[in-house]
């Protein structure tokens, strides 16, 4: 649980043999097939400039299944719903129309995410429309990666510009 969806950046070091810091080491030891996937500029510019309910719309249901992949357990479900209740819009309630070529585009992009960066995204978007959601989204990163053994560093303080 928790490889590759919630591990930091992999130790580079590692990977040539030559890391020192063995289990203190802050970087994932394992194995990761490819780079990480991220928004291109077009995707963060058509996120930002959604409507607060097109944009729960979008990301919340890609985050849930992403979530309940990892654990599906009535605590985690209930921290997801702390998340969701920050965008002021209940699951479900919002269903896009059929989304234009550059959306779906949008949604492969969002899907093929890691559980990490997507997470942020979430953070970054709902942020930006003005409600509290760091503290949940903290919350539920840090039980996840207490689920899968990992050490639980706030995503708020160290999380990248969209």
């Amino acid at each position: 649980v928790g490889h590759p969806e919630l591990c930091s950046k992999p130790c580079l070091y590692f990977a040539m043999g030559e890391c020192d810091n063995g289990e203190s080491c802050e970087y994932c030891h394992m194995a990761h097939p490819k780079r990480p996937v991220h928004l291109d500029k077009r995707h963060r510019e058509m996120l930002r400039s959604m409507a607060p309910r097109e944009w729960a719309a979008l990301v919340l249901p890609i985050l849930q299944s992403k979530i309940s992949a990892l654990d599906d357990s009535l605590e985690t479900r209930a921290m997801f719903a702390d998340i969701a209740s920050g965008s002021g819009i209940p699951i479900g309630s919002v269903v896009s129309s059929t989304p234009q070529r550059s959306h779906r585009m949008l949604i492969l992009s969002l899907r093929s995410m890691s559980l990490k960066s997507l997470l942020t995204a979430a953070l970054r978007g709902l942020s930006e429309h003005g409600q509290g959601v760091d503290e949940a989204v903290d919350v539920l990163l840090q039980h996840l990666r207490k689920l899968s053994g990992q050490g639980a560093e706030p995503i708020a303080q160290r999380s990248p510009q969209l």
